[in-house]
C-alpha cells in the first residue's frame, strides 16, 4: 500500500501537466489561429499560443501591413522572450524593439462581441485590433529615452464584425533583462473572457488576504512561543507569497495607488527573496543538519545584500539575480523532498503528508519558473500562490494534529499517573517508612562512628598523657621504696627504720592507688567495669579510706573532722565507690596547705528527700573558674601539683565523675580560689533508683 502511494505522488506531476495541456485546443501555425472549425463559437476561451509573426527592429503599424505586402522575418514562439528565438534564424537582443502580428480567422458569420486579456509585457507595448488602437502599457519606442516602461493589465471588449481578426502588438524593451510578452494572451467570446479575468482577480485577493492571516497567525504563534521557531520562518515564506500579486499577473498594487514600474519590480523581487529565505530556514528547522543550517544562514547573508543592492540598482541588472535564485529554491525543495520520503520509507506518518505537500509545492514551483521564463504551455498563469495555500491549509492540519496529540498525550498521561498514585499511594508510602527507618538507623550508625571515633580520639590523648605519668610518676615512687630498702640494709642507718618504713609504705599506697585507678581507667574504657550494687555502709568505705591517708594528713598538720547523720546505707558497688572516696580524701590532702582541714559530711537523705548525700570540703587552692565548669569532662588530662609538689595523674576527677554515673549517683564541685574546694555526691539507697546530674549550691546543703 506504502509503496502504492509513493509511486502515486511520483506520477502526480505528469498527471497535473496532462489536465493543464488539455485546455489547450488550438495553436496558431506560421502567424495564423484557424478557429472556423470550432463547434461553440457562443461561448470560448482560448489562448492566443503558438507561432506569430515576428519583425525585429520594427514598429509596424496596421497601415504598413494594408499598404504594402510584408514578409515575416521569423515566426515566433509566444508566449516567450525574444531572447529565446534561435539566434541562426533571427538575431535579437535582451534591448530593442519589436512588432508582433497573428491572424485569427473566425466561424463564418461570427458576429458576437469578443474579449481579449492581456498580460504585462516587457516593458511596453501598443496594441491594435483589426487596424483600430486600442491602448497598451507605458510607451513603446526605439531608445531608452523614447521607451517608458509599465506594467497594468489590459482587458477590452471587441465588436466583431467580420469572420477574421487581425492582432498587432508593438513591443519595446530597454528596461528589464529580457524583452517580449510571456504569459498567453487570451482570447473568447466577451462574457467568457470577463468572467475569467473577475474570477482570477478575486481569486487573487482572496488569496492574499487568507495568506496575510496565516502569516500572521504564525508569526503569532512563535511571538507567543520563540522555541517554535518553525512557525517564524514559515510565516516569512507565507508574508512573502501573500504580497507577491500586489506586483504580478493583475499588479493588484494598481488597485490601491499608482507606482513606478522600477518599484513594482523592485518589491516583486523582494518578496521572492523573503520567501526563499523563510523557506531555507523553514527547512532548517523542519530537517535539521549541517547542510540546511549552512544553506540557510548563505541564503540569509546572500539574499539580504542582493535586497539591499535592489533599492537602488537598474531593473535591467538586480532581474539577473533570479539565475541564482531559481536553482536554489529547486535545491530547498529537493531537500525536502529528500528528506521527507527518507522519512516516509520509515513509516513516518508525518513525513509521509509533508512528502505529499512538498510535490505539490514542487509542481507549482516548477509551473511558476517556466511561465516567468515564458516556457510554460499550460493556459493558467503563475499557479505557486495558490499551491501555497493548500500547503498552508496542511501545515495549519499538522500543527493542529501535533497540538491535539500533545493534548492527548498529556491527558493520557495524567490519567496514567493518576492511577499509579491512587494504586502506589500505599507503597510509595510503605517505602517512605522503610526509608526513613534506614536513613535514621544510617544516621544513628553515623553518630555512634562520630562518637566512637570522638572516644577514640580522646582515648589516644588520654593513653599518651598516661604513659608520659606512668614514666614519671610510677617510676619514682618505686625507686625510692628501693633507695630506702638498700639505706635499711646500711647499719648507720637502722635507727631510722620507722622513718623509712613509714616512708615506703606512703610511696607504696602512691603506687597502689596510681595503679588501681589506670586499672579501672583502662577497663571503664573498654566498657569492662564490673558493677555489682548491694547495700553497704557508707561510714565504714570513709572510715578506712580515712585510716590509709591518716599518716599524711598527720605529716601536714591537717585536721580532718567526719560527721555522720541518719543511717549511711546506700546501694551501691563497694569497690567502685571506694575508689571515688579515695580519690577525692586524696585530692583533698594533696591540695590543702600544710595547718589546714578537711570536713566530711555523711548525710541520710539530700535536699530533695531520697539517697544518701557524701560532702568532702577543704580550705586548700581551690579551682580557678575556668577550669571549674570542664573539671570531669576536659577532653585534656592535666594534673595539678598539691601544695608540697605532690604528685598525680589527672585522671581521679574523670574517674570519680564515670564511677558516680556507674553507681545511678550524681556528682556536683563548688569552688573558690584560694578559699577551697567541696564535692558532692548523692547515691540512691533502693535498687533501680537513678539520680539525675544536678547542680546543687554548697550552701545549700
Amino acid at each position: 500500500m506504502r509503496i502504492r502511494l509513493i509511486l502515486f505522488c511520483i506520477l502526480l506531476p505528469l498527471y497535473t501537466s496532462n489536465l493543464f495541456a488539455k485546455e489547450y485546443s488550438k495553436r496558431a501555425i506560421k502567424g495564423t489561429l484557424d478557429l472556423r472549425e470550432m463547434k461553440n463559437s457562443d461561448h470560448f476561451l482560448i489562448n492566443l499560443n503558438g507561432e506569430w509573426e515576428f519583425y525585429w527592429n520594427k514598429l509596424l503599424r496596421p497601415y504598413d501591413f494594408s499598404a504594402a505586402k510584408i514578409k515575416p522575418e521569423y515566426y515566433g514562439e509566444v508566449p516567450s522572450y525574444w531572447t529565446d528565438y534561435p539566434a541562426d534564424a533571427i538575431k535579437t537582443n535582451r534591448f530593442g524593439y519589436a512588432t508582433y502580428c497573428l491572424t485569427v480567422l473566425l466561424p463564418k458569420g461570427f458576429n458576437s462581441a469578443l474579449g481579449i486579456d492581456l498580460p504585462v509585457f516587457d516593458s511596453s507595448y501598443d496594441i491594435y485590433l483589426n487596424g483600430k488602437y486600442y491602448g497598451g502599457n507605458g510607451i513603446p519606442g526605439k531608445s531608452a529615452d523614447e521607451t517608458k516602461p509599465e506594467y497594468r493589465r489590459n482587458f477590452f471588449r471587441i465588436n466583431q464584425a467580420s469572420d477574421s481578426l487581425r492582432i498587432i502588438i508593438n513591443v519595446s524593451n530597454y528596461h528589464h533583462r529580457r524583452g517580449g510578452f510571456w504569459l498567453p494572451v487570451k482570447l473568447g467570446t466577451f462574457s467568457d473572457v470577463q468572467k475569467k479575468m473577475s474570477n482570477s482577480w478575486a481569486a487573487e485577493w482572496s488569496v492574499m488576504s487568507l495568506l496575510i492571516g496565516f502569516s500572521l497567525f504564525f508569526m503569532l504563534f512563535y511571538v507567543l512561543n520563540p522555541a517554535e521557531k518553525l512557525l517564524g520562518a514559515f510565516s516569512l515564506a507565507t508574508l512573502g507569497l501573500a504580497l507577491r500579486p500586489l506586483f504580478t499577473s493583475h499588479i493588484l498594487l494598481n488597485n490601491l495607488f499608482s507606482m513606478s514600474w522600477t518599484w513594482i519590480i523592485r518589491f516583486e523581487y523582494l518578496m521572492l527573496f523573503l520567501v526563499l529565505i523563510g523557506l531555507s530556514w523553514f527547512v532548517t528547522n523542519l530537517y535539521p543538519s549541517k547542510f540546511s543550517r549552512i544553506s540557510a544562514w548563505t541564503i540569509t547573508i546572500l539574499f539580504s545584500l542582493v535586497g539591499f543592492l535592489t533599492l537602488f540598482l537598474p531593473v535591467s541588472i538586480f532581474s539577473y539575480s533570479t539565475i541564482i535564485y531559481y536553482p536554489l529554491m529547486i535545491l530547498l525543495v529537493t531537500y525536502l523532498l529528500y528528506k521527507s520520503f527518507l522519512g516516509t520509507l520509515k513509516k513516518n506518518g508525518l513525513d509521509l503528508v509533508y512528502f505529499l505537500a512538498f510535490i505539490l509545492l514542487f509542481i507549482g514551483g516548477f509551473h511558476d519558473l517556466r511561465v516567468s521564463l515564458g516556457k510554460s504551455d499550460t493556459s493558467t498563469g503563475y499557479i505557486l500562490t495558490y499551491v501555497i495555500v493548500l500547503f498552508v491549509f496542511i501545515q495549519t492540519a499538522l500543527i493542529l494534529y501535533k497540538w491535539i496529540k500533545a493534548f492527548n498525550d498529556k491527558e493520557k498521561l495524567q490519567n496514567e499517573l493518576a492511577f499509579v498514585n491512587h494504586n502506589l499511594e500505599l507503597l510509595v508510602n510503605e517505602r517512605t517508612i522503610e526509608l526513613k527507618k534506614r536513613n535514621e538507623e544510617i544516621e544513628k550508625q553515623n553518630i555512634m562512628i562520630a562518637i566512637q571515633n570522638k572516644q577514640l580520639s580522646d582515648t589516644i590523648q588520654i593513653k599518651n598523657r598516661i604513659f608520659s605519668v606512668i614514666a614519671h610518676d610510677l617510676r619514682s615512687p618505686v625507686v625510692n621504696i628501693l633507695y630506702m630498702l638498700n639505706l635499711l640494709k646500711e647499719k648507720e642507718y637502722k635507727e631510722k627504720y620507722e622513718t623509712f618504713a613509714n616512708s615506703s609504705i606512703q610511696y607504696a599506697q602512691l603506687v597502689i592507688s596510681l595503679l588501681e585507678n589506670m586499672l579501672v581507667w583502662g577497663r571503664d574504657q573498654e566498657d569492662k567495669i564490673k558493677y555489682s550494687p548491694e547495700k553497704r555502709d557508707l561510714a565504714d568505705l570513709i572510715l578506712t579510706n580515712l585510716s590509709i591517708f591518716k599518716e599524711t594528713s598527720d605529716k601536714k598538720e591537717i585536721s580532718v573532722n567526719f560527721t555522720q547523720i541518719g543511717n549511711p546505707i546506700a546501694f551501691v558497688d563497694k569497690d567502685l565507690l571506694d575508689i571515688v572516696i579515695r580519690n577525692l580524701l586524696s585530692n583533698a590532702v594533696k591540695y590543702t596547705p600544710r595547718g589546714g582541714r578537711i570536713s566530711i559530711l555523711l548525710k541520710e537523705k539530700t535536699i530533695n528527700e531520697e539517697g544518701i548525700m557524701l560532702k568532702i570540703c577543704d580550705n586548700g587552692i581551690g579551682i580557678p573558674e575556668t577550669k571549674l565548669k570542664y573539671l570531669f569532662t576536659a577532653k585534656e588530662i592535666e594534673s595539678t601539683p598539691g601544695t608540697e609538689n605532690e604528685k598525680g595523674t589527672g585522671l581521679g576527677l574523670k574517674l570519680c565523675y564515670e564511677l558516680v554515673k556507674i553507681n545511678h549517683g550524681n556528682i556536683s564541685v563548688e569552688s573558690k580560689l584560694g578559699e577551697g574546694t567541696c564535692f558532692v555526691i548523692n547515691l540512691p539507697v533502693v535498687k533501680g533508683t537513678i539520680l539525675e546530674d544536678i547542680e546543687i549550691p554548697v550552701s545549700q546543703l
